[in-house]
């Protein structure tokens, strides 16, 4: 004989959120409007809720913003740009877990745009997140972390003066996209690609000031 069911049991989730690990991509966005629970947030409360992970999510999430018409917003580009410095050099640093300083954590992130974004490139992101796996854990990991700490300051650094060019920063949001996602995955494939296009991208900006 059965018990009387339990009518307190929260109904299943038609929509639940992939994990970070095995769908970095579309992972982080679920999770990022998931917390907003429909309302506008800042960058305070969505660090707050990726927790110890939010190194890589941050820059995906700098990244992907930066690389649709969010980046065309006066000013956000070199607002993200600075998120992306304090996040870098705190991952030099080896920090835990992500202290946000005080003049960025109330930067203002409007949920009608996040849920925009991630419409318009969900289905996109779930091709990319086909072919990223864990894999040379080596990449993602000592002095290559160091590295691409260090390169994801100078791409963050950028942004600011491509950020007086309309859409100027896709290059350098795009790779740091890829090292976002290649700490989530542990993808050191896809550290050792984002790092060596990295060099042309600062090749091509050398030239501009020799």
């Amino acid at each position: 004989m059965t018990g009387p069911s339990n009518n307190n049991e929260p109904p299943p989730d038609p929509h639940p959120k992939p994990p970070m690990e095995e769908a970095p991509l579309q992972g982080v966005l679920a999770h990022v409007l998931s917390e907003m629970d429909g309302e506008d947030s800042n960058l305070q409360d969505i660090v707050i809720s990726l927790g110890h992970r939010a190194f890589g999510p941050v820059m995906v999430l700098c990244g992907l913003f930066l690389m649709t018409p969010l980046g065309a917003i006066p000013g956000l580009p070199a607002a993200f740009g600075l998120i992306n410095i304090a996040f870098a050099v705190q991952l030099l640093a080896r920090r835990p877990y992500p202290w946000v300083p005080d003049i960025l954590a109330k930067v203002r992130v409007p949920h009608t745009r996040v849920a925009k974004v991630h419409g318009r490139v969900s289905p996109w992101l779930a091709k990319v997140d086909n072919v990223i796996q864990p894999r040379l854990a080596w990449a993602t990991d000592g002095a290559m972390l160091v590295l691409a700490a260090l390169v994801a300051v100078l791409l963050s650094a950028a942004m600011v003066p491509l950020g007086l060019i309309p859409f100027g920063v896709v290059p350098a949001a795009a790779i740091l996209g890829l090292i976002g996602l290649a700490l989530i995955a542990r993808d050191g494939i896809l550290m050792l690609i984002a790092l060596s296009i990295s060099l042309g991208l600062f090749g091509w900006l050398a030239s501009f000031l020799i």
